[in-house]
């Protein structure tokens, strides 16, 4: 674990063990096994239950416990639908204060080229991985400066990671996301914020096209 407090230590550690599958959808958080392998008490485990309901990747059961989260073709297209949104309206945003420079994104973009996917077989590696591509979106969000957006916008991204670490791994994924991140950005630089908008949209669309069509044939 990194060196933070215990509970953000836990927090993050069971949000992994989530996004990258090794905790299952609707597979019960047990107390007494995680406490003991975590080398925790059960205070701070709980406080990390009720932080990872707080986004969606667990919920609780009066009298029963703590379960991961299922996955579902519905939740898919609705925190998707929530991405849309607040990524659009982070374009409007810029286009209100004419926002072009956006050395974040460029830096973000940057850091993603070249990469290459690790081995399938080391998750945890695929999960930084991914973290590197879509920071090019957290960027987009804080580039428009409001601390409310960027607020909503961190309450569903464990569940997008979620959601686009199953895409990672489906056969048959284009391969065109780093070029299109690239011609969001030329887009906003020229000041076609209406273009960048189009296209981010049919971007993430094309993702949610991809997840819905697979989804149903995984083991969720």
């Amino acid at each position: 674990m990194k060196v933070l407090g215990v509970k953000d230590s836990v927090v993050e550690s069971l949000r992994t063990r989530i996004i990258i599958g090794e905790l299952t959808p609707g597979q019960k958080l047990n107390e007494l096994v995680l406490s003991s392998l975590l080398g925790i008490s059960r205070p701070p485990l709980r406080e990390a239950f009720r932080l990872l309901e707080n986004e969606h990747l667990a919920h609780s059961i009066p009298r029963k416990g703590t379960y991961v989260s299922n996955l579902s073709v519905q939740d898919l297209r609705e925190v998707f639908q929530a991405r849309v949104m607040i990524e659009c309206y982070a374009i409007d945003l810029l286009k209100a204060k004419n926002i072009r420079y956006l050395p974040e994104m460029e830096s973000a973009l940057e850091s993603a080229s070249g990469l290459t996917i690790p081995s399938y077989e080391n998750k945890e590696e695929v999960l930084r991985y991914l973290e590197t591509l879509i920071a090019y979106h957290k960027k987009l969000i804080e580039s428009t400066g409001n601390l409310w957006v960027q607020r909503f916008y961190n309450s569903i991204h464990a569940s997008l990671t979620r959601y686009e670490f199953i895409y990672t791994y489906l056969p048959g994924r284009p391969h065109k996301y780093r070029k299109e991140h690239r011609e969001i950005l030329t887009l906003i630089k020229g000041g076609d914020y209406e273009q960048a908008k189009q296209l981010l949209g049919l971007h993430i669309d094309s993702v949610v096209d991809i997840l819905e069509r697979n989804i149903g044939k995984r083991s969720l």
